[in-house]
C-alpha cells in the first residue's frame, strides 16, 4: 500500500528524463569534480537540480522549480545543448514519460536558456554555460 501524500522524487524523474532525451551526454545534479575531463569526453555536460517548488495538489501533483545548466567548449554548442534539454523535457512531459518513481505531468518555462558566467567559468578558456529555469510537475506512479 502506498503512503498517502508522499510525492515522488521529482529530481530523480527529471534527471532520468534528461538522460533519456540526451543520450551520450553526462547529466548530473552537481558539477563533477572531473568536470573538465567529463566535458571534453562527452562534448557537453548537463547539470539539473530542484531549487524549489510546491505540492500543487496534496493527492497527486508536485511542481518543482528546476535549474538546468549546460556546459560546452563552444558557445554555440552550450546553447544547442540547452535548447535540446528544453525540447527533450517538453517532449517527454507531453508523452507523460515516467520511471519507477512517477511521471512528468506538466512543463512550464520560467526563464529560457541564456548564457551566464561566474568566476569559475570566466577563468576557463573555451568554457561556456547556459542556464534555464523550469517549473516541472510530477505525479506518483
Amino acid at each position: 500500500m502506498s503512503e498517502p501524500f508522499l510525492m515522488p522524487d521529482s529530481e530523480r524523474i527529471v534527471m532520468e528524463a534528461l538522460r533519456t532525451a540526451l543520450p551520450g551526454y553526462r547529466c548530473a545534479v552537481y558539477l563533477p569534480t572531473d568536470w573538465q575531463l567529463a566535458l571534453r569526453q562527452a562534448g557537453g555536460l548537463v547539470i539539473a537540480r530542484r531549487v524549489g517548488g510546491v505540492m500543487k495538489d496534496r493527492r497527486f501533483i508536485d511542481e518543482g522549480m528546476f535549474t538546468v545548466q549546460t556546459y560546452a567548449t563552444a558557445r554555440a554548442d552550450a546553447s544547442l545543448l540547452a535548447r535540446r534539454a528544453r525540447a527533450g523535457l517538453v517532449r517527454l512531459t507531453r508523452d507523460q514519460w515516467g520511471n519507477a518513481d512517477g511521471y512528468l505531468s506538466h512543463f512550464r518555462e520560467a526563464t529560457g536558456p541564456f548564457m551566464t558566467t561566474d568566476p569559475m567559468t570566466e577563468a576557463q578558456v573555451d568554457f561556456y554555460r547556459f542556464s534555464a529555469n523550469y517549473m516541472i510537475a510530477t505525479r506518483p506512479r
